[in-house]
């Protein structure tokens, strides 16, 4: 014989542990309690909305004229997600923007140059004509010639600088009127520091004790220098 549970549930039938008790709804229970969210969680929820560091690292700041020291709150910085995602969601854009500038390549990024127009081709062979041309004012002994004819291939120049070509078309050994400007600076200005600088937009590659190598990004040194 099977006696009947004194909470009116059958023993025959199994319990849903998804169910709850309309009893534990009541105003001031446990269970209506526990189903409160946190406080700590609400900030966190408002933050991450808002994308600022749920986690921040408070940071002392002296001012050394008055002495007076504040605390600020600086990132965490962290780059996982389940750590603090405003500051992770930071650094994937920044690794981002990173890739696709060429932080991530070994050699010089180089973009290919575009191919030329038709007007400078054009004016590039009207310049091989002014070439042959001035070759023959020199074996004719025409400086007349020969000075307009470089005054020709100045403004075919210029003309070709204006279309955005780049470099000489061919070598210039003569002597022509270049624009100077000047870099003389005041006398009574100090001299500013002079630091090595390389041609190169790759980062540097460190080398550790083991032999292994690797290049710092953009982001370990902002932490460096925060």
């Amino acid at each position: 014989m099977t006696l009947p549970s004194p909470t009116g549930h059958d023993p025959a039938v199994p319990l849903d542990p998804t169910a709850r008790d309309d009893r534990d709804d009541r105003p001031g229970s446990r269970m209506a309690r526990m189903r409160m969210p946190l406080a700590r969680a609400v900030v966190e929820a408002v933050a991450v909305e808002n994308g600022v560091c749920v986690r921040p690292m408070a940071m002392r700041r002296t001012n050394l004229d008055t002495c007076e020291t504040k605390i600020i709150p600086v990132p965490c910085g962290a780059t996982l997600a389940s750590k603090c995602p405003p500051c992770a969601e930071k650094a994937r854009r920044l690794r981002m923007a990173q890739c696709k500038a060429g932080w991530h390549l070994d050699d010089e990024p180089l973009p290919v140059p575009d191919p030329p127009t038709e007007d400078a081709k054009v004016l590039a062979g009207f310049r091989a004509d002014l070439e042959v041309a001035r070759r023959d004012a020199e074996r004719d002994s025409d400086p007349a010639g020969v000075a307009e004819i470089d005054a020709l291939i100045g403004q075919v120049d210029e003309e070709l600088n204006a279309l955005g070509v780049r470099g000489r078309a061919a070598p210039d050994n003569r002597d022509r009127v270049r624009r100077a400007r000047s870099t003389r600076r005041r006398q009574d200005a100090p001299d500013l520091p002079r630091l090595p600088v390389e041609k190169r937009t790759v980062g540097r590659i460190y080398e550790a004790a083991d032999g292994t190598t690797w290049r710092p990004s953009m982001g370990e040194l902002h932490a460096w220098f925060r």
